[in-house]
């Protein structure tokens, strides 16, 4: 019976429904979170033409087109900003508009997240809780790009010298001299043999009164003398929607190449292809943008769709039994 097959289809539907949902309202209070949502279309129609309806081998009348079920037609991401709470934690960034901070996972691979309580590793390095380090990016604009001896990685970008990191190890290696750098699509400065060197923000022993401004320049005072120390540089996607979700809040770009469009880098609250990349709110942190109200009327619905779809099943069953029954 077909309708067995077409409620079915609605169970395994709202089933997933189900999932996201929940797992919305598990993160309510998780930093940073973004909540998804599942989009549903009609499966597709069946043709039905009763047989008798027929003339010279001929259809009369018109053809009656049917659906068959629902379908999970994608699974989107909401990256509205949720809500900006203040923590007083000077390494405490929220993205406030479009962005990614672009971080690096142990194993060397590019990473994204809108989670920004940073805080320093044995180096002095600004890395995520789990210790993935926030990577340096540089713009498409960023002219002449080098790195001085002590490893700090400078060049030009709108007609001004600014330091944007500095390399790991550069400073502990005697043997390194610095020199011109290259930098990848990606905006990452590259080694003499075209691999992404290993960069960070560095905020030095004994660095007093660090400050990252709403434009992303890390500055801090040391040995009485204020300095900059860095460049925060955000990303941004034509279509962020093509980003892989993963654990801890990381988005991931999938191998399949333009499923997330172009991809561009900028110092925050500057122009980027067609859009503007959003500020830094220091000292403050952004909080999952799941609306507990609507999450929770969603799940009734839902839950109720389900409940009627397991019940055709149900009817369904017991008609295909008394049919089977009169056959006999």
């Amino acid at each position: 019976m077909r309708i067995l097959n077409t409620a079915a289809t609605g169970v395994r539907a709202q089933q997933t429904a189900l999932d996201v949902l929940g797992n919305n309202v598990a993160n309510v209070n998780t930093p940073g979170y973004k909540a998804q949502r599942v989009n549903f279309a009609e499966a597709l129609a069946s043709e039905l033409r009763p047989a008798e309806l027929e003339f010279n081998n001929q259809p009369i009348g018109e053809r009656i087109n049917v659906g068959v079920g629902a379908v999970i037609s994608g699974i989107n991401t909401d990256f509205r900003t949720g809500t900006i709470l203040n923590t007083e934690n000077p390494l405490d960034l929220a993205i406030v508009g479009e962005g990614f901070f672009p971080v690096r996972t142990p194993n060397g691979e590019s990473a994204y997240t809108r989670v920004g309580n940073f805080q320093q590793d044995a180096q002095g390095k600004l890395v995520t809780p789990e210790g993935y380090i926030l990577e340096l990016r540089l713009p498409t604009e960023a002219m002449d790009i080098y790195a001085d001896p002590e490893g700090w990685v400078r060049g030009y970008l709108n007609g001004e010298e600014q330091i944007f990191g500095r390399i790991v190890g550069a400073a502990e290696d005697e043997g390194f001299m610095g020199g011109p750098l290259t930098v990848d699509e990606q905006g990452r400065p590259l080694d003499a043999n075209g691999n992404p060197l290993s960069l960070a923000f560095v905020i030095p022993e004994g660095a007093e009164e660090v400050n990252i401004s709403s434009t992303g320049v890390i500055s801090a005072t040391i040995e009485g003398e204020p300095q900059v120390l860095g460049q925060i540089n955000l990303v941004t996607f034509a279509n962020p929607q093509g980003l892989l979700k993963g654990g801890n809040n990381l988005y991931f770009v999938p191998q399949a190449p333009g499923v997330t469009g172009e991809e561009w880098i900028g110092t925050p609250g500057s122009q980027v292809g067609n859009t503007t990349l959003g500020n830094l709110q220091t000292q403050a942190l952004e909080q999952s943008n799941v609306d507990m109200a609507s999450a929770m009327t969603e799940l009734i619905q839902v839950q109720r769709a389900y409940q009627m779809n397991a019940r055709m099943i149900t009817n369904g069953d017991q008609m295909w039994g008394m049919a089977n029954s009169l056959r006999r």
